[in-house]
């Protein structure tokens, strides 16, 4: 299991680019529908906690699930695998970069990749919103209630750019209560 566990988190660490929710695909692809060591629920909240607690995402995910499957070794592992590429890349790459940085085809691939990046982070971002707001107590296949806390979310801050901190912990206490006084 371990070395099971170090492979997958490797592989999400080495071909996770653009950041945590690009990697979100990835990660359901592998723990979710071809190794099912999560269900779809469960994945849910995995992205949550991870979202949630400080760090990258698939540095908490790969801890959470290395906990889960492996105990502390499996947690140790998983971290550490989908560590190593992202670093090593990094750093090899800013290197380069400091050298190359005013060359002009390297500006001009600078200006190539942004665009893509944002389109990679959005596609994550909308598998995310989908998942959660097709699941759990669905009605007319939406979960009503993850609708609602999703549009106040958005407003809130939208309009008044609070502290993320204070939105999450806002939603999780907001969702806590009206789960446990609507029973859902």
């Amino acid at each position: 299991m371990l070395i099971e566990l170090f492979w997958v988190f490797l592989q999400l660490g080495l071909f996770g680019i653009g950041g945590g929710l690009v990697s979100v695909s990835l990660l359901m692809q592998q723990v979710v529908m071809e190794r099912q060591w999560l269900t779809a629920s469960a994945f849910n909240d995995l992205i949550a906690i991870a979202e949630s607690t400080p760090g990258p995402l698939v540095v908490n995910c790969a801890t959470f699930v290395g906990m889960q499957l492996g105990g502390l070794p499996g947690a140790v592992i998983s971290t550490v695998a989908s560590v190593v590429p992202g670093f090593s890349i990094a750093f090899v790459l800013s290197l380069l970069y400091q050298r190359y940085r005013t060359i002009s085809p390297i500006q001009g691939a600078m200006d190539g990749l942004r665009p893509i990046v944002v389109a990679l982070i959005f596609v994550g971002g909308i598998k995310v919103m989908l998942n959660a707001l097709f699941s759990g107590n669905a009605i007319f296949g939406l979960d009503w209630f993850s609708v609602i806390l999703f549009v106040v979310s958005l407003l809130i801050i939208w309009k008044w750019k609070p502290n993320p901190v204070i939105v999450i912990l806002g939603g999780g206490l907001a969702g806590g209560i009206i789960r446990l006084i609507l029973h859902l």
